[in-house]
């Protein structure tokens, strides 16, 4: 059973998602046979990499109401706090997330795609990294078994930058608006941070399918 779900690193409720996802699957009888799919998502592929503004301000600076920013982001704080995460909102460096992208897909050739993208959410939201640095990019790929020269290369690789495009035209045929987007076995989809048990009553309704 795959689940294959368009999200990006940039989006705290993707994160929230993702761990309500996994405790989900962890309750599920058949867990062993399921498999993620992580797909290419940008929330702003024209957002450009600027270390010295608060996050905050960067969305005021784009026509967002500052208390309306940091009600939003009170809220993904407690609720990720809820599923066992600490965001430090605060600490978020204005990054681009295309590169990072870049780094799940090539974590997916040694099959450690859920790990790289764990560990990229964890470094934007938690720790404040940048996730469009390639020395972070490299510490984190390092980490799951790259050997640092050769994930270099890689990274460069063109075809990396097809790859993400081409998720992204399969999300506009798929009728992806917004992220985390899941869909089970090309039959379910929903959309958002859902319940726990929401997920794992699409899983167990696809699975029995």
């Amino acid at each position: 059973m795959t689940i294959t779900v368009w999200s990006d690193i940039r989006c705290p409720f993707c994160y929230i998602a993702k761990r309500k996802l996994e405790n989900a699957i962890s309750q599920f009888s058949h867990k062993e046979e399921v498999k993620v799919e992580w797909k290419s998502f940008e929330l702003d592929p024209n957002l450009q990499t600027n270390t010295s503004i608060n996050t905050i301000d960067y969305y005021v600076s784009k026509g967002a109401g500052k208390q309306q920013m940091i009600d939003l982001f009170s809220n993904a704080t407690k609720m990720a706090k809820e599923v066992g995460i600490t965001f430090n909102l605060n600490d978020i460096v204005v990054a681009n997330s295309f590169n990072a992208h870049k780094l799940v897909h090539v974590a997916k050739t040694i099959n450690k795609q859920n790990e790289a993208k764990e560990l990229l959410l964890k470094a934007y939201f938690t720790d404040g990294k940048n996730i469009d640095d390639i020395n972070v990019l490299l510490n984190i790929g390092t980490s799951l078994g790259f050997e640092i020269v050769d994930l270099a290369n890689k990274l460069k690789d063109k075809a990396l930058d097809i790859s993400i495009r081409e998720d992204q035209k399969q999300a506009k045929e798929v009728g992806v608006s917004g992220v985390p987007f899941f869909v089970f076995n090309n039959k379910e989809a929903i959309s958002g941070a859902q319940s726990e048990e929401v997920f794992l009553e699409v899983i167990k309704k696809t699975y029995q399918e």
